[in-house]
């Protein structure tokens, strides 16, 4: 097998299960990446304005509530809150109203789809594994 054919079949199978729904002014993406609970994490993809060529990549506030679901409120923990701001900025992203975010081009929306997802999972596993020993249940 030559690289090229590897590559392309690697490319491939990265997003043989994921699932992109037009939604009008962006996508709606189910990847095949997990949650620390096993559920399939969702990335949102908006154009900015009327522009055709900007968009914004989050995950629409998933991991906050993936996480306060488990018992973990960063909005009453700073040390968690400033952990979780060091993972968004070691991506490209930063956490904006609750939800984790990057702004892209049309050159760059796959990368940052991608830095996202890594953003996400990253924090998603050490977040919910470190804290939730800490935190007391909000249920």
């Amino acid at each position: 097998m030559d690289i090229k054919t590897l590559l392309e079949n690697l490319a491939e199978e990265l997003v043989r299960e994921w699932e992109i729904t037009p939604t009008g002014s962006g996508f709606f993406m189910v990847t095949d990446w997990r949650w620390p609970n096993d559920e399939r994490i969702e990335i949102y993809i908006r154009a900015v304005g009327e522009r055709e060529d900007l968009y914004l990549v989050t995950d629409g506030g998933n991991l906050f509530n993936f996480l306060f679901a488990h018992g973990v409120d960063l909005r009453k923990d700073k040390h968690g809150m400033k952990f979780l701001n060091g993972i968004a900025e070691h991506f490209g992203a930063k956490i904006v109203d609750y939800q984790m975010a990057r702004g892209a081009n049309d050159a760059d929306l796959h990368q940052a789809i991608r830095m996202i997802l890594e953003a996400i999972k990253e924090a998603s596993f050490i977040l919910w594994y470190k804290l939730s020993q800490e935190s007391e249940p909000v249920h």
